[in-house]
Order: C-alpha cells, then structure tokens, then sequence
C-alpha cells in the first residue's frame, strides 16, 4: 500500500532541503556566518521534516532524531521566507517579458509554454516557495487552537479506506 502520493513535491523538497544544508553549510560555518550548532539542529529539523513527509508519502517510517512541532514551523518558516527573497530576486532576474507578463496576470501555465526556458528560473523559485509555504502550512495545522485537521489524520483515512477496500476484496 502506498501514501498519500499527491504529496510527493512535498517530500522530495524536504529532502532536498536536508541535502542544500549539508552541502552549504559547512562553508558558511568556515566562513562565520553560521554556528556548526546552527546547522546541526536545522539539518536535524530538516531530517525530522523529511521523515514525516517520507511516511506521508510511503507509508514508511525512517529513523530520525526528533524535533518538536514549534522547531519545525520555525525552521519552515525561515525557509519560507528565504524562498520569497528568492522568488523576488529571480523575478527581479527575469527576463523583461516574463515580468510584463507576470503583471499581466497571464497564468503561470501559459508564461511557461510562451516563455519557456526563459521563465525557468522564475517559475522554479515560485514552486519552491509554495512547497515550502504548504509545507508550513500543513504543520500549522496542528499547533494549538487550530481547527483542521493535520496531515496525519489524511493518512490515517487513507490507510483504514484501503484495509476496507481489501476486506471487500
């Protein structure tokens, strides 16, 4: 039985998030721009992210260091609002019709086929910014005082409608 695959993008910009980190951090710790305590407890986050989503999607767990709810809506929302700076400055780089476009209201699909390879980058950082606000979102969910329903009870609907789907069977 497999997850929830819809939420497929989600898992994978997790993991990548966890790979950009480890792959970018040292030099920054070299360069004293962040503490190597820093960058273990967010790659520690990141791999806890990671894991939640790899179950959402697998159904599998993985073995992962803990994090609480609030270290991860922190670490999601610092990565959120990274990934809106981003998303300006790759707008800010777009080529002058991409923009005109864009302000236009012309639907993200049709800048992609117009554009094409020239809105790439553009349309790259606009997708990565709502990973990770969805991602935040979906962890909001479940602080206190909230009234949806967060992604594990989703999960758990899928998996009680599937065992009834192969009791029937």
């Amino acid at each position: 039985m497999s997850g929830l695959i819809e939420f497929t993008a989600l898992a994978r910009e997790a993991a990548a998030a966890i790979e950009r980190r480890e792959q970018q951090y040292p030099a920054l710790i070299d360069a004293g721009k962040i503490s190597a305590e820093q960058a273990a407890r967010e790659i520690r986050v990141w791999r806890s992210i990671a894991a939640d989503w790899h179950w959402v999607v697998t159904l599998e767990r993985q073995d992962a260091a803990a994090a609480t709810l609030e270290e991860k809506v922190a670490a999601l929302e610092d990565s959120t609002r990274r990934a809106e700076r981003a998303l300006r400055r790759a707008f800010e780089a777009a080529d002058r019709s991409v923009r005109e476009a864009w302000r236009r209201d012309m639907p993200l699909t049709e800048i992609a086929d117009r554009y094409g390879e020239t809105a790439a980058p553009f349309l790259g950082e606009w997708d990565r910014y709502w990973r990770f606000a969805d991602l935040l979102e979906w962890y909001r969910r479940d602080l206190p005082g909230s009234d949806r329903f967060g992604i594990a009870h989703f999960v758990e609907r899928h998996i009680q409608g599937a065992r009834q789907v192969q009791a029937a069977a």
